[in-house]
C-alpha cells in the first residue's frame, strides 16, 4: 500500500502541472470579440460629389464563427445591392468575413451614422458605428492653367475661387509667398503684376484655405510672357541658286512665343505657305523650300514673322545660276601598246571648267603628274568646253572608268567614260598545273583565260587533238572551258594542253594529269604521353603520299596473347589528337600503324610493343586560367572576398577518380619567395569526380591566396596543381536578413509546450531511478530482458556443444592459475594440452596447454597448430591476408 501511495504522488503533480498549462495557455489566446471599422475615425468629412469605402472587419479568435454580417444605413435600414438609400450606397465583402460600406458621389442625403452589425458564436451580438459628414470643396472658377501676358504691359493673373465656408487667397512663385507692392497687387480674383518682363515667367501657385474644415488647395498657374518677333542679325539679303537643282533658304526670327514664319512671293503676291509642287514652307524653322529651280524664280521673296505680340517683314533677293551639264564622254577600245583619247564636252552658266578622274581614285589627272604617258587637251566652241583625255603606249592597267567631271559657280556635272583595252590571252595564277586520279576515276581539268575579246580554247594530249575521243568530253570554248576525263587506260595519263587564241595572239597552259595510289608506309609513330589505360601518338608521315594528301591515319592492336584476327582498330583525322584508350594496365600490347588517303590504306608497319605501366595516382589536373588576367606571377580575382578555381579533368591513370582535394593558404612573398601561413589553410573536398570547380568563399580583401588541386583515385594522390591569386580591394557584403524582435503567439505556445515537456521527462527520470516506476522503466525493463535472452539462446547454440566456456555459464566456479597460464574450475576435469589458439568474435582466446572437458566429451590436440600470413601485391595495393590454422574438429 506504501508503494502505492508513492507512486499516486507524482500523477498527481503531473495532472496539476497539465491543468496549469491549459489554463496558461487559455491566457494567452483569448480575447473579447469586436468590431473594427477602417478607417477608424469615428467620423469621416467627405466632399459632396466624393466617393469612400468603409471596411468592417471582425476581430476575434474564431472568425469562422461570424454570422450576420451588414451594415445599417443612418434610418438602421440594412444595406445591400438593392439598398432604398440608392443605388450609389452598397455594400461589397472586400475578403473572408470583412464587409465594405461603398458610397460613390456623396450627397447632403448620405450624411449620417451607419452601424455595422454581427453575431459571433450564434450568440452574441457585435455592432460598431461611424460617422459621415460632408462639406463643400473649393472649386476653381476662372483660374486658367496657362496665361499669357504681353511684355511691357500690365496683367492681372487670374484666379477666381468659391468654397462654403468662403477660402481665403494666397499667392506664392518658388516656394515663396508674394506681398503686395513692388509691381504685384493682390486682388480677390487675381494677381495683378505691372510692366511684365521675361524674367516674370514661370509658376505661380494659388492657394485656397478653408479654415473651418481646414481643407487646403493649390492651383499651378504658369505664366509664359510673350515677347513681340525680331529677326536674326545674320539673315541674307541675295541668294545665288542653280537651276534644276534644290534649295533652301531661312528666316530666322527670335519671339516668344516662337514665331510663324511665311514666305510671300512678290511677283505674284502669292502665299507659298499654302504648298505648291515647288515651293513648300517650313513654319516654325521659317526654311523655304525650292524644288527643280527655274529662270522664273528670279526675282524678291518676303518673310513675314508673326506670332501673339507681333508681325514683322524682310526682302530677299533670288538669283538662279546655271549649273553645268555634260554633253558627251566618249568609250573607246584600243588594242594594248597604242594610243587612247576620250573626250569631254559640257556647258553651262558660266562656262565650266572640265577635269578627269580615275574611278576609285581621288585624284585629279593632270598633263604629266600621274603618269608621262597621260595628258589632257581643253578647247571651247562657242558655249561648250571640251576636253580630251590622252594615254599613250597602252597597258592592261589602263582599262577601266574615268570619270568627267564639270564645274561652275554654280555646281559640278559628272559622268563615266569606259576604256577598254584588248591584249592576248593569258591564264589565271590560280590555274591548278597537277591534277591526280586513280582506279579509272573521271576527273575535271579547268582552263581559265583571260583575253579581249575572248580567246577560243582547244584541248591536247600529247600534242594531239583529244576533244573528239569518247572518254573525254569538253565543256566551254572559251574564256572558260573543262575538260572531263576518263583514263580507262595508262594511255589518259600525261600532259594536257589548253591552246587559246584572238585576234591578237595566242598561249597555252599545260596541266599533268597523274595516276594516285595507295601511300607508302607509315615513317615513325611515337608513343608520346603514355598511361595506365590511355597513350597519345604522333606520326613522321610515309615518304611517298601516294600523290595525294593522307587523310587519316590508323592504329591496329591487340594484347600479346591474342592473334592479329582478334585486334582492334582505331584511327583519327590528320591534325587531331592521336589517343588511344580504353587499355588494360600492366599489360603487353602489340601495335602496327598505317596512313590512309583516298585511294586507300597503306600496309600496315612495323610492329611496336608497349607494356603499359601499372595503376597509378592520376594525372595533375591542370588549372584553368585565362592568360589576359596574369599580373607577374599571379592573378587578380575580381572580388574581394570569393574566388572560383576550375581545372581540367585528368587522366585517371586506369582508376576512376573519386574526389578532388582542394587546399587554399593566405601567402605573403619574402625576399621574393611565396610563404604561406599555416594556420590560414583550408581544406575542400569535393566527393564528385565531375566536379571541376569550387567556389571559395569568406576570403579576405586585397590579400594572395595560393590555391592546391590534386585529383584523388584508389591508388592515391596526384601531384598538386598550385595557383596564386589576388582578391581586390574591398569585400562583396552580402545582404543580412532584418530580424523582428516580436514573438508571434506560436512562438510563445510553442515554448509553453516545451516547457511542459521537459518537466515531464524530469518527473519520468525521476521515478526510474526512485522508485523503479515510470515509462522509462517499462521501455528498459522490455529491451533488456528480450537482447539477454536472444544472447543467451545464441552462445548456447553456437558453443555450448563444443565447449563450456566459463563466462557463458551463470555458476562459474573457483578460478586459479598455475605456472603455465590460466586456469578455470567448474564441473570438468582438467588435462593439459599443448598451446591452442581460439577464435571467439574476433578475439584470441589462449588455452596455454590447459583443456575443457564436459561429461560427455572431450578436446585434444591431434596435429601441431600453424599460423601464417600471405601477402598479395596488385596493382601497387598491397594486401595481407592472415590465415589460421586451428586443430582437428576445433570449434572455430
Amino acid at each position: 500500500m506504501s508503494k502505492m501511495k508513492e507512486t499516486r504522488a507524482p500523477m498527481t503533480t503531473l495532472r496539476l502541472l497539465l491543468l496549469g498549462s491549459v489554463v496558461l495557455l487559455s491566457g494567452v489566446a483569448a480575447k473579447d470579440p469586436s468590431l473594427i471599422i477602417k478607417p477608424v475615425q469615428p467620423r469621416q468629412m467627405k466632399p459632396i460629389g466624393s466617393s469612400l469605402i468603409l471596411n468592417c472587419q471582425p476581430d476575434v479568435d474564431q472568425p469562422e464563427y461570424i454570422t450576420n454580417l451588414k451594415w445599417l444605413d443612418p434610418q438602421n435600414r440594412t444595406i445591400d445591392q438593392t439598398s432604398t438609400a440608392g443605388a450609389h450606397v452598397t455594400t461589397t465583402f472586400t475578403s473572408d468575413n470583412n464587409l465594405g460600406l461603398v458610397i460613390t458621389g456623396l450627397t447632403e442625403a448620405d450624411v449620417g451614422t451607419y452601424t455595422c452589425t454581427a453575431t459571433y458564436s450564434n450568440s452574441e451580438y457585435l455592432a460598431h458605428s461611424v460617422v459621415v459628414d460632408s462639406f463643400d470643396d473649393i472649386t476653381w472658377v476662372d483660374a486658367p492653367t496657362e496665361q499669357y501676358p504681353i511684355a511691357g504691359t500690365s496683367y492681372k493673373v487670374r484666379c477666381k475661387v468659391k468654397a462654403n465656408p468662403a477660402p481665403l487667397v494666397e499667392w506664392y512663385r518658388a516656394d515663396t509667398k508674394i506681398q503686395d507692392g513692388n509691381r504685384f497687387v493682390k486682388e480677390y480674383d487675381g494677381l495683378v503684376i505691372q510692366n511684365v518682363t521675361a524674367e516674370d515667367d514661370g509658376i505661380y501657385k494659388c492657394r485656397a484655405i478653408v479654415l473651418d474644415t481646414g481643407n487646403i488647395k493649390d492651383r499651378d498657374i504658369r505664366v509664359e510672357v510673350h515677347i513681340p518677333p525680331t529677326f536674326a542679325a545674320d539673315q541674307v539679303s541675295q541668294l545665288e541658286l542653280v537651276e534644276g537643282d534644290m534649295a533652301s533658304v531661312q528666316c530666322a526670327a527670335n519671339g516668344k512665343p516662337e514665331p510663324k514664319i511665311t514666305w510671300i512671293h512678290m511677283p505674284e503676291q502669292r502665299d507659298l505657305s499654302e504648298g505648291s509642287e515647288r515651293f513648300s514652307v517650313n513654319k516654325i524653322t521659317g526654311v523655304l523650300t525650292l524644288n527643280k529651280i527655274s529662270r522664273s524664280d528670279n526675282g524678291k521673296f518676303k518673310c513675314v514673322a508673326s506670332n501673339a505680340a507681333g508681325t514683322i517683314e524682310r526682302l530677299v533677293n533670288v538669283v538662279v545660276l546655271i549649273k553645268p551639264e555634260i554633253l558627251e564622254v566618249t568609250n573607246i577600245s584600243e588594242p594594248i601598246n597604242t594610243e587612247a583619247r576620250m573626250r569631254c564636252s559640257a556647258n553651262g552658266n558660266p562656262l565650266p571648267s572640265i577635269v578627269f578622274r580615275r574611278v576609285g581614285t581621288d585624284v585629279v589627272i593632270k598633263t604629266g603628274i600621274e603618269d608621262y604617258r597621260v595628258s589632257v587637251e581643253h578647247d571651247t566652241v562657242r558655249d561648250v568646253a571640251t576636253a580630251t583625255l590622252v594615254i599613250k603606249h597602252l597597258n592592261r592597267t589602263d582599262d577601266g572608268l574615268y570619270t568627267c567631271m564639270a564645274s561652275n559657280k554654280g555646281g559640278s556635272s559628272m559622268k563615266n567614260g569606259h576604256l577598254t583595252v584588248q591584249f592576248p590571252p593569258v591564264y589565271a595564277s590560280n590555274m591548278v598545273k597537277e591534277v591526280w586520279t586513280w582506279n579509272a576515276k573521271p576527273v575535271n581539268l579547268s582552263c581559265v583565260s583571260e583575253s579581249l575579246p575572248n580567246a577560243s580554247i582547244t584541248w591536247l594530249l600529247n600534242n594531239r587533238i583529244v576533244e573528239d575521243d569518247m572518254n573525254v568530253k569538253k565543256f566551254g570554248k572559251g574564256p572558260y572551258s573543262d575538260l572531263l576525263v576518263t583514263p580507262v587506260d595508262q594511255r589518259y595519263y600525261g600532259v594536257y594542253t589548253c591552246f587559246t587564241k584572238n585576234i591578237h595572239g595566242e598561249n597555252n597552259a599545260y596541266i599533268t594529269l597523274r595516276e594516285a595510289h595507295r601511300p607508302s608506309r607509315v615513317s615513325q609513330a611515337k608513343f608520346e604521353v603514355v598511361t595506365a589505360t590511355t597513350i597519345s601518338f604522333s606520326f613522321v608521315g610515309p615518304t611517298d603520299t601516294g600523290g595525294i594528301k593522307i587523310k587519316a591515319y590508323a592504329v591496329q592492336y591487340k594484347e600479346l596473347t591474342q592473334s592479329w584476327d582478334e585486334a582492334r582498330n582505331k584511327s583519327w583525322p590528320v591534325d587531331t589528337p592521336y589517343i588511344l584508350e580504353g587499355l588494360s594496365a600492366q599489360r603487353t600490347y602489340h601495335f602496327r600503324f598505317a596512313a590512309i588517303n583516298e585511294v586507300g590504306t597503306s600496309d600496315w608497319g612495323v610492329v611496336e610493343q608497349r607494356v603499359m605501366p601499372r595503376r597509378s595516382a592520376p594525372e595533375e589536373p591542370k588549372i584553368l586560367v585565362t592568360k589576359d588576367v596574369y599580373t607577374e606571377d599571379y592573378i587578380n580575382s575580381p572580388y574581394g572576398n570569393s574566388y572560383e578555381v576550375n581545372w581540367k579533368i585528368p587522366a585517371d591513370n586506369g582508376e576512376p577518380i573519386d574526389r578532388y582535394n582542394v587546399i587554399y593558404c593566405v601567402i605573403e612573398k619574402i625576399n621574393t619567395v611565396w610563404t604561406q601561413k599555416r594556420e590560414s589553410c583550408r581544406t575542400e573536398d569535393l566527393k564528385s569526380p565531375d566536379k571541376t570547380s569550387l567556389l571559395m568563399e569568406n576570403l579576405n580583401a586585397d590579400t594572395f591566396y595560393k590555391v592546391e588541386v590534386r585529383a584523388h583515385n584508389d591508388i592515391g594522390y596526384s601531384v598538386p596543381s598550385e595557383l596564386v591569386f589576388k582578391t581586390a580591394m574591398g569585400a562583396d557584403i552580402p545582404l543580412q536578413p532584418a530580424y523582428s524582435n516580436r514573438l508571434s503567439s506560436s512562438v510563445i505556445i510553442s515554448i509553453v509546450l516545451a516547457v511542459l515537456f521537459t518537466i515531464l521527462v524530469v518527473i519520468d527520470v525521476s521515478c526510474y531511478f526512485v522508485n523503479n516506476t515510470g515509462i522509462l522503466f517499462i521501455l528498459f525493463g522490455w529491451c533488456c530482458r528480450k537482447k539477454k535472452r536472444d544472447e543467451d539462446t545464441k552462445l548456447g547454440s553456437l558453443y555450448g556443444w563444443r565447449f563450456p566456456l566459463p563466462y557463458c555459464n551463470n555458476s562459474i566456479g573457483e578460478s586459479s592459475s598455475n605456472g603455465n597460464g590460466s586456469s578455470y574450475t567448474s564441473d570438468v576435469e582438467k588435462v593439459p594440452l599443448p598451446d591452442m589458439n581460439f577464435v571467439f568474435e574476433g578475439k584470441e582466446l589462449l588455452t596455454n596447454g590447459n583443456t575443457y572437458q564436459s561429461s560427455n566429451m572431450r578436446i585434444e590436440p591431434t596435429e601441431t597448430l600453424n599460423k601464417k600470413d600471405t601477402e598479395v601485391e596488385y596493382d601497387v595495393r598491397r594486401s595481407v591476408s592472415q590465415t589460421r590454422f586451428v586443430g582437428k574438429d576445433s570449434a572455430v
